[in-house]
C-alpha cells in the first residue's frame, strides 16, 4: 500500500520570515552600490569644488598689469614696406575699408598715382579724409610710410621709390643756439645716457633716430618721448629752442657717424 505524504500547511508568519528572508541578500547589495555610488560622487564634487575654489583664489591674487622691462638704447629697427602694409595699412587697405584704395586696385589706385608721390607721401603723413596721420600708427617713422606708400602705390602699376625729401641744413645761428640750449637743458642727460637718453657719442642709436626725420624728433623732444620729459624737463622753452637743440644734436650725432665711417670700412671684409 503506498505512503502518502502530507504536506505540512505553510503559516502567514512562515511566509513573511521566507520573504524578509529572500530580500535581505539584494537589499544589502542595491544598500552597498548606492553608498558606493554616493561615495564616488561625492569625490568628485569635493574635486570640482576644490578646483573651482583654486581658480576663484588665483582669480583674486592675480595682477592687474604686467611689467615689462625694456631697453630704452635697444635700436629701433626699420619696417619694410611690405610690413608696415601687413601690420597697419592692410587693415584698411586689403579690403578697401572707409572708401580707402583696395590693395592692388590698379583701379582705385590710378587717380591717386597721378597725383605723384610726393602728395600720396603728405597725405599719408598727415592724413586724410577718413584716413588717420600715419595709418593710426604714430610710431610710423617717416621712412617707414614712404616705404608702405610706395609697397602699395607699386603693387596697382606704380613705379616710386621711398625716399624723403632732404631735410633744410640748420644755420649756424641756430646751431649756436641749440647748442647753449643742449648745455643747459639736454646735456645733464644726453652727456651721460641717463634715464635711456641718447648719448651724442652713441652712432647706433643716433643713426636709427636720425633716419625718423626731423620732424618727428621735434615732436619727440616736444612732447615728450624716447623716455625724456617733454622740452627736456624746462616747461619755459619754446618749439623754436627745442627744435634748436635737436638740430645741435642731430648735427653732432652726424659727425661722430662720419667719423666712425673710416673705422668701418677698414675693419669690413675684403671681397
Amino acid at each position: 500500500m503506498a505512503e502518502h505524504l502530507e504536506m505540512k500547511k505553510t503559516t502567514p508568519q512562515e511566509f513573511l520570515l521566507a520573504l524578509v528572508g529572500g530580500l535581505f541578500a539584494p537589499l544589502v547589495a542595491i544598500i552597498l552600490i548606492i553608498v558606493y555610488v554616493m561615495g564616488i560622487q561625492g569625490s568628485l564634487l569635493d574635486a570640482g569644488a576644490s578646483e573651482a575654489e583654486d581658480k576663484a583664489v588665483r582669480e583674486r591674487i592675480k595682477p592687474f598689469g604686467v611689467a615689462l622691462a625694456i631697453d630704452p638704447n635697444a635700436p629701433r629697427v626699420e619696417r619694410s614696406g611690405e610690413q608696415v602694409y601687413n601690420e597697419v595699412c592692410g587693415s584698411c587697405h586689403a579690403a578697401g575699408a572707409l572708401g580707402s584704395p583696395k590693395f592692388k586696385d590698379a583701379a582705385a589706385w590710378g587717380k591717386r598715382i597721378a597725383q605723384g608721390y610726393d602728395t600720396l607721401l603728405t597725405h599719408a603723413i598727415k592724413g586724410i579724409n577718413k584716413m588717420p596721420a600715419r595709418g593710426g600708427d604714430p610710431d610710423l617713422t617717416d621712412l617707414e610710410v614712404a616705404r608702405g606708400v610706395v609697397y602699395m602705390a607699386n603693387a596697382a602699376g606704380a613705379k616710386f621709390e621711398a625716399v624723403l625729401k632732404k631735410e633744410p641744413e640748420p644755420t649756424a645761428e641756430v646751431l649756436a643756439r641749440g647748442k647753449a640750449v643742449y648745455a643747459s637743458d639736454c646735456a645733464a642727460c644726453h652727456d651721460t645716457g641717463v634715464t635711456g637718453a641718447q648719448k651724442l657719442t652713441d652712432t647706433s642709436a643716433w643713426s636709427a633716430l636720425i633716419k625718423q626725420g626731423k620732424d618727428h624728433l621735434y615732436k619727440a623732444a616736444i612732447e615728450g618721448s624716447f623716455g625724456g620729459p617733454p622740452r627736456g624737463g624746462n616747461d619755459k622753452l619754446s618749439d623754436a629752442d627745442v627744435k634748436a637743440a635737436v638740430d645741435y644734436m642731430v648735427d653732432e650725432a652726424k659727425k661722430a657717424i662720419a667719423a666712425t665711417e673710416p673705422a668701418k670700412q677698414a675693419a669690413a671684409p675684403a671681397n
